[in-house]
């Protein structure tokens, strides 16, 4: 007795995996598409412009109405006095900067975008990465074009005169660490628009972060019993970007540089893991 045998099934081809996979390269490619074609980015980055250009240039206008009554001053305090000039608009900007990360979240889930985004991005982790990416260097590069600028037209009307970029730990150093701090504001933005997910939200949030708790600071007075207050209140992130580039915050006390840069970066890693946790554990 014979069984017949069915005709053998042709083997599925080996699966190759598509030549067009999304890397993360081009994943910031396509962030810095979405990033460049909001008209909103090219606003913020305008004000960040003319505010810090207009901001050095009237408070270089007050340094020379007063020229005559300063003290003659070292190559180092001129330099110091210069770059005070120079990253004076920080207290604005610092604003733009957290919104400009915020909004480039926050934009996307408010017009449902989001979604097209993560279904490219299937890991989720990989597209906030690369946001973060795009908005911090971004800020980098703007910052330092725009103070660059600043300090070349208000050096003329400083009395002790523009910025002597031979002594390159009183003149370039702050001035980019500056920017550093710009840059890592505008991360922190992106962080709290994926934790809050909506625009009103995350800015109130960013901007009492790095503009509003300082001030609060202001209300309590010198004393010992709010001492802990003050010491607190340079670990904020304005404060010891303030520590970092001018060497004294708005409120608290100041900081040594190493410290200043790990609690920058405490901040912003602190921010960036919340979004992360949020996008990985909540739908679009």
């Amino acid at each position: 007795m014979t069984t017949a045998l069915a005709p053998a099934r042709p083997s599925a081809p080996a699966h190759t995996g598509s030549p067009y996979r999304l890397s993360f390269p081009r994943l910031v490619r396509s962030e810095w598409i979405k990033f460049t074609s909001l008209r909103s980015t090219w606003w913020s980055i305008a004000l960040v412009a003319l505010l810090s250009i207009g901001l050095s240039l009237l408070m270089a206008v007050s340094f020379a109405n007063f020229g005559g009554d300063l003290p003659a001053l070292s190559a180092e305090e001129a330099n110091r006095q210069a770059v005070q000039v120079v990253v004076f608009s920080t207290v604005l900007t610092q604003l733009l900067a957290v919104i400009l990360g915020t909004i480039t979240v926050t934009g996307e889930y408010s017009t449902g975008m989001i979604r097209s985004t993560l279904t490219a991005a299937p890991g989720r982790i990989a597209a906030l990465f690369a946001k973060a990416l795009v908005v911090a260097v971004t800020m980098f590069v703007t910052s330092v074009i725009v103070f660059g600028i600043a300090a070349a037209v208000s050096g003329p009307l400083l009395p002790t005169g523009a910025l002597d970029f031979t002594l390159l730990d009183s003149s370039l150093m702050p001035l980019l660490a500056a920017a550093l701090y710009l840059s890592l504001v505008a991360v922190m933005g992106v962080g709290l628009g994926f934790i809050i997910r909506n625009g009103p939200g995350a800015l109130a949030a960013g901007i009492g972060l790095v503009f509003v708790a300082p001030i609060i600071v202001m209300f309590f007075p010198q004393l010992e019993s709010f001492q802990w207050i003050h010491d607190a209140a340079s670990y904020l992130p304005s404060n010891a970007g303030q520590s970092l580039f001018l060497g004294t915050p708005m409120t608290g006390v100041p900081l040594d540089t190493l410290p200043a840069l790990v609690t920058l970066a405490a901040w912003t890693l602190a921010a960036v893991a919340g979004g992360i946790a949020v996008l990985k554990t909540r739908d679009a």
